[in-house]
């Protein structure tokens, strides 16, 4: 692999936010930056220049540790904004 393409590939990675949904009663979110609000019916998760929305019913955060983020309660959707612009893109 060329040098451009491998230096290309670094930097997606640095800049995705993964997201598991297990059944309807986790969400997953690895490269988690911060909490922007939390509450029982919704959850933001800002990561890498996306806010994750999480909305359901009794959602609790049961862990926020080294960049990841477990939510669970009852989910009903997911909805995914872009917040900034990253390395001009």
């Amino acid at each position: 692999m060329n040098k451009h393409k491998h230096t290309h590939l670094k930097e997606l990675a640095l800049v995705s936010a993964n997201i598991s949904v297990v059944d309807n009663k986790t969400v997953i979110i690895e490269n988690a930056k911060k909490i922007v609000e939390c509450n029982d019916i919704l959850s933001v998760i800002e990561s890498n220049g996306y806010n994750i929305s999480i909305w359901g019913s009794d959602l609790k955060i049961s862990c926020f540790d080294t960049g990841v983020v477990e939510i669970n309660g009852i989910i009903s959707s997911l909805e995914i904004e872009k917040t900034k612009s990253i390395s001009g893109r």
